[in-house]
């Protein structure tokens, strides 16, 4: 894997909701597989983000980040990467947290397509800092040690405490594709967030949601495009900066 870079994207909002864009990243992609080893990163599960391949201009990822980070599969047989799937949890019970949210009548729980061992998801509309601090009191009165990951101001997903997808990134890139010489990550809602606080290349599509907007720095770049074409921006961005700093020390 020497000299590629690891491409990972959110899915939803990102690089999904403009086909015309989609189809121009893919076709970007197909003349960069050789460089490019790609993963996307979602909220939805394997079997979800294989049904958007199909129907959709995607092109086949080399992984896919599932269950905002609770999954992590090589694409072309959706077997789990054991290592990260099995890691051992420290107070998870996910059993326990749905009954004890079953006090908060405002928590509306998300069909079971959405659920895992591995992560509880609801329906929390407009929740407030202290409406999420309510709920992360409860777990912890009870004992329990989990990350709450809100998005969209409506998509409240709990998960095991150090387990998202920024984790899960960064254990891609360190343990499965420790040879790739570039991390880019890409996405536009909050449970994006810890992606762009592992220290990895970042892109924000003009669409995204403000707190993602607002990390725009050295290492976050906030495209003027949306969607698919925003992504395939950032990526020629980091690229010419790569290109730049290697003409410049020849």
């Amino acid at each position: 894997m020497a000299d590629k870079t690891l491409l990972i994207s959110d899915l939803d909002g990102t690089l999904l909701g403009e086909d015309e864009a989609l189809v121009r990243f893919a076709d970007w992609c197909q003349t960069r597989r050789g460089q490019l080893v790609l993963a996307y990163s979602s909220g939805r599960f394997c079997e979800s983000v294989m049904e958007s391949i199909r129907g959709t201009a995607l092109p086949e990822p080399d992984f896919v980040v599932g269950g905002v980070g609770t999954q992590l599969r090589r694409f072309e047989d959706c077997v789990p990467i054991a290592e990260w799937e099995n890691s051992p949890l420290e107070r998870w019970d996910q059993a326990r947290i749905g009954t004890l949210l079953e006090s908060l009548p405002e928590l509306e729980r998300q069909p079971e397509q959405f659920q895992s061992a591995r992560k509880i998801s609801y329906f929390f509309r407009d929740a407030s800092t202290a409406d999420l601090m309510r709920v992360r009191d409860v777990l912890l009165d009870a004992g329990l040690r989990a990350d709450l990951l809100y998005s969209s101001q409506r998509d409240l997903d709990i998960v095991p405490a150090g387990i998202n997808k920024g984790s899960a990134a960064t254990f891609l890139a360190r343990e499965v594709c420790p040879g790739c010489r570039r991390v880019i990550v890409a996405g536009d809602t909050g449970n994006d967030l810890m992606m762009f606080l592992q220290g990895f290349l970042g892109v924000v599509v003009a669409n995204a949601h403000r707190e993602l907007k607002e990390l725009a720095g050295e290492r976050v770049y906030v495209s003027p495009y949306s969607h698919a074409d925003g992504v395939l921006d950032g990526i020629r961005y980091w690229l010419r900066r790569r290109d730049a700093a290697i003409s410049a020390v020849r």
